[in-house]
This record gives structure tokens, sequence and C-alpha cells, in this order.
């Protein structure tokens, strides 16, 4: 009868061994997923690499903008005052 007992308890005891390495894998996976997730939202999302990269780029474009415009108006203004000055 010994013998019974102690294989019922092994058996138990591989049942609780399966069980918790089937939950250790069942948390590996869902935490790949969830990291997955982080990972693709930070290069895709709303708030991503991509979308700062593309505000950089704008913003190189709009300071060039900026100085050309203001030598723009730098000439404009030069003759505005040149016009003003030939009138009597």
């Amino acid at each position: 009868m010994e013998t019974t007992a102690k294989k019922q308890e092994s058996q138990s005891s591989k049942k609780v061994d399966n069980s918790s390495l089937f939950l250790f894998w069942v948390t590996l996976l869902l935490a790949i997923l969830v990291l997955g997730i982080y990972i693709g939202t930070l290069f895709f999302g709303a708030n991503s690499l991509e979308v700062l990269l593309d505000l950089r780029k704008r913003e190189t474009e709009l300071l060039y903008k900026v100085e050309r415009l203001r030598s723009d108006n730098a000439k404009l203004q030069k003759e505005y005052f040149e016009l003003k000055g030939l009138e009597p």
C-alpha cells in the first residue's frame, strides 16, 4: 500500500509541476505580447518615433521658410523706403 500512496503522491506532484510550468509559459507569452504591443506603439503610435522625426523635419523646413521670408521682408522694406524717399 505504501507504494500505491507514493505513486499517487508522485503523480500529483507531476501534475502540480506541469500546471506550474504551463502557468509559467502562459505568463511569459503574455509578457512578450504586451512588450511587443508597447514597442509597436512606440514606433507607430500617435506619440511615436516616426511622428517625432516627421516633426523635426517640418521644424527644419519652417525655420528655413522663416529665414527666407525675413530676407524677402528686408528687401521689400528697403524698396519701400527708397520709393517713399523719391516722393516730394
